[in-house]
């Protein structure tokens, strides 16, 4: 199977799968504090109660600036460190020293991890404040993505092989 048949089926999949979760969710949790918009009185955060407009503005943005960091890290920053650490072909390092290797991959995982108790802080507080979350956290993914594609070459892109005449000589056709 070509690996864009293997992608668009994984794609499929996944939207199946998250339309069915949603659906059962809503379905059977839909008078549930967690489908509320803005500040409440029981929204608590962490011990933070985002009672206000002004409190739940400041967490929108700290939200907003999590997410951020959270995508440039893991789009730009972590796959250096996976793909030395972990890619069983790539033998001789030649980005870092052994220790800075050690030191940076270990730190960074460190602080990703914990970092994440409050990602899931964030996801299970309310709707909104998730949706939120993924909205930033797409748009910055796309920023990073297209940069890191920009820098890719590509055989396939908007070219086609035309045939100019009959002995078969071929032309590239921007």
């Amino acid at each position: 199977m070509r690996n864009i048949n293997k992608v668009r089926i994984s794609l499929g999949c996944n939207i199946f799968l998250l339309v069915f979760i949603i659906s059962i969710i809503t379905i059977f949790a839909s008078e549930s504090k967690y489908f509320r918009l803005g500040p409440n009185d029981d929204f608590v955060l962490i011990s933070v109660s985002i009672n206000t407009n002004i409190r739940y503005c400041v967490l929108l943005f700290l939200i907003a600036c999590n997410d951020c960091i959270k995508v440039l890290i893991a789009e730009l920053g972590e796959p250096v460190l996976v793909f030395n650490v972990y890619n069983p072909d790539k033998k001789v390092i030649t980005e870092f020293t052994k220790c800075e290797l050690l030191v940076y991959a270990n730190s960074m995982f460190f602080v990703s991890n914990t970092r994440r108790v409050f990602d899931i802080m964030i996801t299970v507080t309310q709707m909104d404040i998730a949706v939120f979350s993924i909205v930033v956290e797409q748009i910055v993914s796309t920023f990073t993505v297209y940069l890191l594609v920009s820098e890719k070459k590509f055989d396939k892109e908007g070219k086609m092989i035309t045939n100019t005449n009959s002995d078969t000589e071929l032309v590239l056709v921007k």
